[in-house]
């Protein structure tokens, strides 16, 4: 028979008379605005956005905070949909969704610029040129790992919280693994999707990520040359090198670049649907390049790039960003690169000093070990590498599982992960 472990009371999850925390009336969820300092010890603020959702039914089990990765469901979708991204337990807790600083709706977008897409220095430029302003008029704020988990320890004040469950995809994970490990007193239990290590430097992590992008590609050429189904089912890697080919040689349209085709790939990888990648590339064989830039999100108005950039460039060093150059041009693709490459260290290389938070030196405090947390990934994750994500459970002595799953987060995506997940927030 399962033990039961018993959760913390419920506890208001607002409080009226503190000015740093608000909600309001919004459709299905409550709305909230969240006033942070943008820096330790600063008075200027600004605005991190939460979603709440009341528990439907008894006994309550308190609050459940979710962290959201940087593409995908949104804070918000993940308030609307508790129920269904961490199963029937969500129905007990009090839901808060916060949309960590720099995040869409979550305020000042960092550097004050959207970019949906690019992968390739020249295509970063803009960006690195609105940072650089930003920098020169003091307007960078870090938008890293350490930022945010403050945002969370002034959440839980405001709230007046004891105590937080806590769900984290992707970047929320990591977010909520440095939580756990520098205020273990937070939270009560935990689980994290496809973490990365906070605790090791952001250097080795971009390499191991390297080496598991290139795996996927090389997993996904295979699957494509192994299915009837796949529409490039003949020497598929040599054919999406022809694609790549015509668009470095001018004769793409639709905007599709060579960026186009890496992150086409990684957003594959991400939902595990293969089979539009490849139809996609079938119809840029045949000069139709619409389908690719679809599959990659180009041009998508609520892009996450900006965040994404912030956010890593807040964790790494200059230095860091200089051996992650180096690194990138050092490895040997497969079949072809996946991802952004160098683009992004290019870009933290050129930001303020004052944005930089580095990652690496993350320890865990009394009490953050043997704790109630439970670590996930995919077995064949192209997006993080499994391999670390296992590390890290081993090393902060935290349940660790490899989910079977052709695709990136697996928590909310994979109905038994769900379940295992919903029995595990309520001690079962």
């Amino acid at each position: 028979m399962p033990t039961t472990v018993t959760a913390p009371p419920a506890t208001p999850s607002g409080s009226a008379d503190d000015p740093r925390l608000s909600w309001q009336p919004c459709g299905q969820v409550e709305c909230g605005t969240l006033t942070v300092p943008v820096r330790e010890g600063d008075d200027s603020t600004l605005r991190v956005a939460a979603y709440r959702r009341s528990s439907t039914v008894g006994p309550p089990a308190g609050t459940l905070v979710l962290l959201p990765d940087w593409e995908g469901l949104t804070a918000r979708d993940l308030a609307e949909k508790a129920p269904i991204v961490v199963g029937p337990a969500a129905h007990q807790f009090t839901v808060i969704a916060v949309s960590p600083r720099g995040f869409y709706d979550s305020g000042p977008l960092p550097c004050g610029a959207t970019f949906a897409h690019f992968a390739t220095p020249s295509e970063a430029e803009p960006f690195a040129a609105a940072c650089s302003s930003a920098a020169t008029d003091g307007n960078v704020a870090p938008m890293g790992v350490l930022a945010a988990v403050r945002d969370l320890e002034t959440l839980v004040d405001a709230a007046d919280l004891a105590q937080v469950s806590v769900v984290g995809w992707g970047r929320g994970a990591t977010i909520a693994a440095a939580w756990k490990l520098l205020h273990p007193a937070s939270i009560f239990a935990a689980v994290l999707d496809s973490p990365v290590d906070p605790g090791v430097s952001p250097t080795a992590m971009a390499l191991a990520n390297l080496r598991a992008e290139d795996a996927a590609v090389a997993a996904v050429m295979k699957w494509c040359t192994s299915h009837i189904s796949c529409p490039l089912v003949e020497n598929a890697a040599k054919r999406v090198q022809f694609v790549i080919d015509d668009i470095e040689e001018g004769k793409a349209n639709a905007g599709a670049t060579v960026a186009t085709v890496r992150h086409a790939f990684l957003r594959t990888v991400m939902s595990g649907d293969f089979g539009a990648f490849f139809h996609a590339l079938e119809d840029a064989e045949n000069m139709d390049f619409a389908p690719l830039v679809a599959v990659s999100g180009q041009g998508d108005k609520e892009s996450s790039l900006a965040a994404r950039v912030a956010g890593l460039c807040s964790d790494m060093s200059a230095a860091d960003a200089a051996t992650m150059i180096a690194d990138d041009a050092a490895f040997e693709d497969t079949v072809f690169r996946a991802g952004f490459g160098a683009t992004v260290p290019l870009v933290c290389a050129q930001m303020s000093e004052s944005m930089r938070e580095p990652l690496g030196a993350v320890r865990a405090a009394t009490g953050a070990r043997s704790s109630r947390m439970k670590v996930y990934v995919s077995a064949t994750d192209g997006i993080v590498s499994p391999n670390a994500v296992k590390a890290f459970a081993k090393r902060a002595d935290w349940r660790f599982r490899a989910v079977k799953s052709s695709r990136h987060l697996v928590v909310g995506f994979d109905r038994a992960t769900t379940i295992a997940v919903s029995n595990f927030l309520l001690g079962k």
